[in-house]
């Protein structure tokens, strides 16, 4: 695009010639300016422009004028030729295009007369070649059809062959024509009755019925009295139909005899007249010898082979019998030897017997008759591995037996006990012992109760230590140091305290427990609490104990101060118990505990023994296959035993995998997980035990099961506790909602029914496990609960800010509903016997002093403390509840202040 000239700049004048000028002065010119004169200037300028030049063209002319000459001499030559050649092609024209002497229309002529001529002779010639090719097509149908009439089959399917050859080869003119199509219509016709012929002849040649094949060596054609043989109707027959017969006579032959011979007991017998017959008859099944299967089989191919595979043309008389190979070889597998594999051991010799007598038939028929490849043999294949076969059908029918064990319903009543070695291998001596702080305290609280760090046995205690009948404080009198009347400046505001605060005479709470499954199992000598797993040296009681037990009531006889042995830790609220020195022992010692109990039991499923006997007799038939030497090993086979070795965890792997999904529901029930919890416990040292005898190659899979079951079984047994310890801590959170307001009759309802609850709840658990678990295992479960809802009562009522005096009474009453619990941890068996509760609740002496200290006044909780009696409490805790139960005076202050400088240290 050109760059615009801006209209300020001048342009260049245009070069313009007279024409132009004159022009554009004509065109400037208006109607007041154009005059006559004006025109005659225009006019004159006009002609003298004219003159000019043509003067110009006069002296150019005349400057060069011999070129002029010459250039003119030389235009008036070129059109004197051209007039000339004008009129020569106007003349060869005329001769050329002339209608009646012109060349073109001559040739024309003579052309038109050619192909007409030609035309004609072409005619005549396809004329020609249709008739002839015509009538010989005729002949040779006349003929087929006299063969066909005749019966002459195998001729007649001969002219078949050249007649359709000629059809094919019909002329393009005579193909499409009226009579072609007629004489194709009835040539197929023809042929197609010959095909039929033929097949009839086949079909009455060669009959194969379910039990009984007849092979004619010649047959008659119908409507004829020709006989033609066996062989011309093969041979004669079309490639498809021959492909058709064979597939169906392969699909028969396979049918009828290989899988029936093979599946069933028969009995075959052989004909030779007119015809060739083979017949089978079904035979009974009683003592029935395998390897007759496979002489009927042998009987059955030496008759096709010699009567009905030579008559096969050249092709198919080697592929066919071939093709039989494979599916005779399939269904050897499939219908005898795979389906014939043993059960049990004491069958595999004579099943062995069967499998080479099944590599000896392939060898000689499969191979030699049939002319199966020698490398393709699966049958010798599948020999060589049939101790791997073997041991594989027998994991499949272990597995199943034991799946259909597994998945029958439990028959809860079918159980046994099962005895157990307690944890403690030496008789011990038990004696009450009070808990630390939940959270290990510090030293000076363990210093507080005076402890040494001696880890030996103490000494059994002197004559001089037993004199003193009061040294615990059980009597009524006064305690020395303690005066009889208290001044309480600040107290609670509770006056005459309930006798009974602690609900230990509510002797209907134990009765409410079962009856003891354990009772018939020892004697009342030996009904004695077992001991937890980690008490190794428990030590005597130092005084301090004795402060805790002033004034309070017993259950039983029993005081809260019982003989007890150290739980283990609960998850919750983690508990260690604590004991004295010998030498600080009281001079009157509470009657000791013996645990030197020989054994527990607990309750195992009937059905455990069942699973351990298919695990034993797998093993030991696994054991007796490598002893029997019946199976080699060989290059794939190669460790004889090892499937079935390996069966026996399999087992326990099944039940492990099953059982829980199976009865899901019932894992859903109180019982359900600790009886599934004993049995895999059970399993696993009776599974420990088997390892350790005749394991074979599954000694460590074995090791691992048990191992697994193990865990298995301590994992739902603690899973379950677990469950229980949340359910009765969510019980107390949703019904109790932290103990505030129970001042007010409805709050403090709610909070009494949700205390009730979980009474109930821990009473339905100890009626369901204890007549499963072990005794040490049972009040471990049932401690572990009650302790999670001790730990979530004082958890709450610690946390509240502030317990006024109504509420603080509502509060106490409210604890003492758990109390009931403590007769859960009493032998029946021994009336005498004392409660151990101390044992497996971890919280409960905390328990038991926080509903004292609710009603208690300063003074007695000042009191304690010195002592060293709330060694149980953290500092924190102490000083939260004194603020929560007091008013702000000076005396809270300075008992606040005394507690927060830590637990008294023990004097001894």
């Amino acid at each position: 695009m050109a760059f615009p000239v801006p209209s300020h700049l001048p342009r260049k004048a245009l070069s313009q010639d007279v024409t132009a000028g004159i022009l554009t002065k004509i065109d400037e010119a208006t109607t007041k300016s154009l005059t006559a004169s004006l025109a005659k200037e225009w006019l004159d300028e006009l002609n003298a422009t004219i003159r000019s030049t043509k003067q110009r063209i006069n002296d150019r002319i005349r400057n060069d004028l011999p070129q002029f000459e010459q250039q003119l001499q030389s235009s008036i030559s070129v059109q004197a030729r051209l007039e000339a050649l004008t009129s020569n092609v106007d003349s060869l024209s005329n001769s050329l295009s002339d209608p009646k002497t012109g060349l073109v229309p001559s040739l024309l002529r003579s052309l038109n007369a050619h192909s007409t001529l030609a035309q004609e002779s072409t005619k005549a010639r396809i004329i020609h070649e249709a008739l002839s090719h015509l009538s010989k097509v005729n002949a040779e149908y006349q003929s087929l059809s006299a063969l066909v009439q005749a019966g002459q089959l195998p001729e007649a399917f001969e002219a078949c062959r050249h007649l359709e050859q000629q059809l094919a080869e019909t002329p393009t003119a005579l193909n499409e024509s009226a009579i072609m199509v007629d004489l194709k219509r009835r040539f197929n016709a023809t042929r197609t009755r010959a095909e039929d012929q033929l097949n009839d002849a086949y079909s009455r040649s060669v009959v194969i019925l379910p039990h009984e094949l007849v092979i004619h060596p010649s047959t008659e054609v119908r409507q004829s009295e020709t006989t033609i043989t066996l062989d011309s109707i093969l041979s004669s027959l079309s490639p498809d139909s021959l492909s058709n017969i064979l597939v169906t006579l392969r699909r028969d032959i396979s049918s009828h005899y290989v899988d029936t011979l093979l599946s069933q007991p028969m009995s075959v017998s052989t004909v030779f007249e007119r015809a060739h017959k083979l017949t089978c008859t079904p035979s009974p099944p009683n003592d029935e010898v395998l390897s007759t299967r496979l002489d009927n089989l042998s009987q059955t191919l030496e008759f096709l082979n010699t009567h009905l595979f030579t008559h096969l043309p050249a092709p198919q008389s080697s592929a066919f019998p071939t093709s039989l190979c494979k599916p005779i070889s399939a269904s050897m597998l499939n219908k005898l030897i795979t389906p014939s594999l043993p059960k049990s051991f004491n069958q595999l010799q004579r099943y062995l017997s069967l499998v080479a007598d099944a590599v000896t038939f392939e060898n000689k028929y499969l191979v030699g008759t049939l002319g199966n490849d020698s490398r393709d043999r699966p049958i010798k294949a599948w020999a060589d591995e049939v101790g791997g076969h073997y041991e594989r059908r027998r994991r499949e029918l272990i597995l199943d037996n034991t799946r259909t064990l597994i998945l029958t319903p439990d028959d809860l009543a079918r159980t046994f006990e099962v005895q157990v070695d307690l944890p403690t291998t030496e008789s011990e001596v038990i004696i009450v012992q009070t808990n630390e702080d939940v959270n290990g305290a510090n030293e000076t609280s363990n210093d507080a109760w005076g402890f040494d760090d001696d880890a030996e046995p103490e000494p059994e205690p002197g004559p001089e230590e037993t004199a003193d009948d009061d040294a615990w404080g059980f009597d009524d009198g006064d305690t020395p140091g303690i005066p009889d009347e208290e001044p309480a400046p600040e107290t609670n505001g509770h006056e005459g305290a309930d006798d009974d605060a602690w609900g230990w005479n509510d002797s209907e709470d134990v009765a409410e427990v079962e009856d003891d499954p354990w009772g018939d199992a020892e004697s009342t000598s030996n009904s004695r609490p077992p001991p937890a797993p980690s008490i190794k040296s428990p030590k005597v009681a130092t005084k301090l104990e004795k402060l805790a037990n002033k004034g309070k009531k017993t259950m039983n006889g029993a005081s809260p101060m019982s003989p007890a042995v150290k739980a283990p830790p609960s998850p919750i609220a983690p508990t260690a118990l604590h004991s004295a020195s010998a030498t600080s022992a009281p001079e009157k010692r509470l009657p000791q505990l013996d645990v030197s109990s020989p054994k527990e039991t607990f309750k195992v499923s009937e059905r455990m023994n069942d699973i351990l006997g298919i695990v034993r007799d797998v093993l030991r038939e696994a054991q007796e296959l490598i002893d029997s030497r019946l199976v080699s090993p060989g290059q794939v086979y190669s460790n004889p035993g090892s499937t079935l070795f390996q069966t026996a965890p399999a087992v326990l792997d099944l039940y492990r995998a099953l059982y829980p999904v199976v009865f899901s529901a019932q894992m859903e029930s109180i019982e359900g997980p600790m009886r599934f919890s004993n049995n895999s416990l059970y399993l696993s040292q009776e599974v420990a035990k088997i390892a350790d005898t005749n394991a074979g190659t599954a000694k460590e899979r074995l090791v691992e099961s048990s191992r697994i079951l193990k865990v298995l079984g301590d994992s739902w047994y603690e899973d379950t506790t677990e469950k229980y310890r949340q359910v009765v801590d969510d019980i107390i959170d949703e019904g109790a909602a932290g103990f505030q307001y129970t001042g007010e009759q409805d709050r403090y309802d709610e909070c009494e029914s949700a205390m009730n609850r979980v009474l109930q709840e821990i009473r339905r658990l100890a009626s369901k496990w204890k007549g499963i678990l072990t005794k040490s295992k049972y009040y471990t479960a049932i401690g572990m609960v009650t302790d999670a809802a001790l730990s979530r009562v004082l958890q709450d009522i610690i946390a509240l800010p502030d317990i006024p005096e109504v509420e603080s009474r509502q509060l106490s009453e409210l604890c003492k509903i758990l109390h009931a619990l403590e007769g859960l941890f009493v032998e029946e068996h021994d009336p005498e016997q004392r409660s151990f509760v101390v044992a497996y609740v971890p919280s409960w002496l905390k328990y038991s002093y926080l509903s004292e200290l609710l009603e208690a006044s300063l003074a007695d909780i000042t009191y304690l403390f010195e002592e060293g009696a709330l060694v149980d409490f953290e500092v924190q805790e102490l000083a939260t509840l004194v603020r929560a139960l007091f008013a702000d005076t000076v005396l809270r202050t300075n008992t606040i202040n005394k507690i927060m400088n830590g637990h008294p240290a023990s004097s001894s």
